[in-house]
């Protein structure tokens, strides 16, 4: 015969009943007996709670719930976001007094400066004095003088607190989450449209952390030279990937003091030419792809200087900048864009040279001699230092200097490089100093002095994220340090006392940031892949 929890299991139909005490009943009477307790004892206390000698309990529940109506009709929160309370069936508009009329005319003025909110205010902040002179104390960083004795309120406490963290974190870390958003008319329609648009897809709030870069140790793995079926003969002045290249496959040039430009197709496993050309008059000093295009602009110790036209094997000689008495162009940065060459001149002069016509089109003027040229990642200021140790910041369409700060190493500049967010600036002492891109003060304070580096910084290069900073100097051997700039910490594992780096001439990191090209004094191309970019 069939059991009753065999039949209930098999076509579900049967059921079987416990017949156990309620532990929801068990639990409300405990409840009801601690609440009793705790009023009796508070009656003892200050008298003012009911009394449990002369209630029953379910006079006193009834009491309970009675109070507890009360308080919720009392603290009840209501958000109001358009004009009409929550609790009414139709719209309502309350009358309001003189004072707030002329309050509300006042707020409607053109030039009325918005009064800026927090997004939660804790009144008994008002009600705190606290002394910053305590013996032993941390508060004392918080004197606006040495003099200051008298006590301060929580809320001046708070915004002194607010300020040194703001100093510290050097705009770096985002505070402005905890700041309401400063609109006064709230509308559903908006916020729910944010929403879908938030949990509509993961990938924004994941992307961040997914491309971080782990700090201290770098995974780098050496791949066969890129220049290894046709070295180098002499140095390798130059090293550039196309920034509109395959990224897994990238296409890469090098020149150097043999005359030569040669083009390479980059692979994990081998790399090979694809074309080269030699320029007999114009050992190779400077060579840069022109933004997207195939052209190449090539520079060195002549008046004169090519464009190289790489599709259709053109060969344009522009042979003097009309306007300028300079002998040699041995220097040149190229604009994001391909658009701008700005060479670095005689006599502090920054001279632009428009790509498409070959043509002068500016100059810019700086005090000392021009060591170190930059233009920012969207191309729209050229950023340049030199010998007196100030960095000058210029518009591109205004041509005009928007922007002056001293190096705080105070030495001769011998490097420079930006990214989206950080500047790095190089000196002939080794010291590396990195700067916040978007800091407005007057006077610039570094964020890290990076001191690896024993002899002048000349070569700095940040990744296409601006996560990692190469930094090399050609005057010692294995010069060569990479940075990782969100902690500001050197990697230590790379390069080794092992890594055949030599003399480092030139570098640069391909697109995505998938590979790392080192030029030496040996002409060769080291190629290095790192391994945490190879699926960005």
């Amino acid at each position: 015969m069939e059991s009753p929890l065999t039949s209930a299991a098999t076509n579900g139909t049967a059921k079987t009943k416990f017949h156990r005490p309620a532990k929801s009943q068990k639990r409300a009477r405990k409840e009801t007996q601690e609440d009793l307790e705790e009023s009796e004892l508070t009656n003892l206390l200050f008298g003012n709670a009911l009394s449990t000698n002369t209630l029953t309990e379910e006079q006193y529940m009834e009491s309970k719930q009675i109070q507890a109506s009360e308080e919720e009709d009392d603290f009840t929160f209501q958000i109001d976001r358009t004009g009409v309370s929550m609790g009414d069936e139709e719209p309502r508009q309350e009358e309001k007094s003189d004072d707030e009329h002329d309050d509300a005319s006042d707020s409607e003025e053109p030039n009325a400066k918005e009064e800026e909110r927090v997004a939660w205010e804790d009144p008994d902040d008002d009600d705190i004095a606290v002394s910053l002179l305590h013996s032993g104390s941390r508060l004392k960083k918080l004197r606006t003088s040495r003099g200051e004795t008298e006590e301060v309120s929580g809320a001046e406490l708070e915004n002194r607190l607010r300020k040194r963290y703001e100093r510290s974190a050097q705009a770096t870390a985002r505070t402005d989450w905890a700041r309401a958003p400063k609109k006064t008319v709230y509308d559903d329609d908006d916020d729910e449209t944010a929403a879908a648009a938030l949990f509509s897809t993961s990938t924004s709030l994941f992307a961040d952390r997914k491309n971080r870069l782990p700090p201290n140790v770098l995974s780098i793995v050496r791949c066969p030279d890129a220049n290894q079926t046709d070295p180098n003969k002499a140095v390798v002045q130059a090293v550039h990937f196309h920034p509109g290249s395959d990224p897994a496959e990238p296409l890469l040039l090098t020149a150097g003091l043999d005359k030569t430009l040669r083009f390479f197709q980059v692979g994990p496993e081998k790399s090979e030419k694809i074309h080269g050309i030699h320029f007999p008059r114009l050992p190779i000093y400077s060579a840069s792809f022109l933004g997207d295009t195939g052209n190449v602009v090539v520079s060195g110790r002549r008046p004169f200087f090519y464009i190289y036209d790489a599709v259709a094997g053109k060969v344009d000689l522009v042979p003097k900048i009309l306007g300028r008495e300079e002998k040699s162009w041995e220097r040149h940065v190229v604009s994001p864009d391909g658009g701008l060459i700005a060479f670095m001149g005689n006599d502090g002069y920054v001279v632009l040279v428009d790509s498409q016509s070959k043509h002068w089109v500016g100059d810019l003027k700086m005090n000392g001699s021009v060591r170190a040229v930059t233009f920012t990642p969207d191309g729209k200021y050229i950023l340049a230092s030199g010998s007196d140790g100030d960095v000058y910041r210029w518009d591109v369409n205004s041509r005009r200097c928007v922007e002056r700060f001293s190096n705080d190493d105070g030495t001769i500049t011998a490097g420079i490089a930006a990214s989206s967010k950080h500047v790095a600036v190089g000196a002939e002492s080794g010291v590396v100093n990195l700067y916040s891109e978007n800091s407005s003060k007057e006077k610039k304070a570094p964020l890290k002095s990076i001191m690896n580096l024993h002899t002048s910084a000349e070569f700095l290069r940040f990744n296409h994220d601006g996560q990692i900073l190469a930094m090399s100097t050609q005057r010692e051997q294995h010069g060569l340090k990479l940075l990782h700039v969100p902690t500001k910490t050197v990697f230590s594992n790379w390069p080794t006392s092992k890594t055949p780096l030599k003399y480092v001439w030139s570098m640069d990191f391909s697109p995505k940031s998938r590979y790392l090209a080192v030029g030496n004094d040996k002409g060769k191309c080291l190629l290095y892949r790192l391994n945490h970019y190879q699926e960005v």
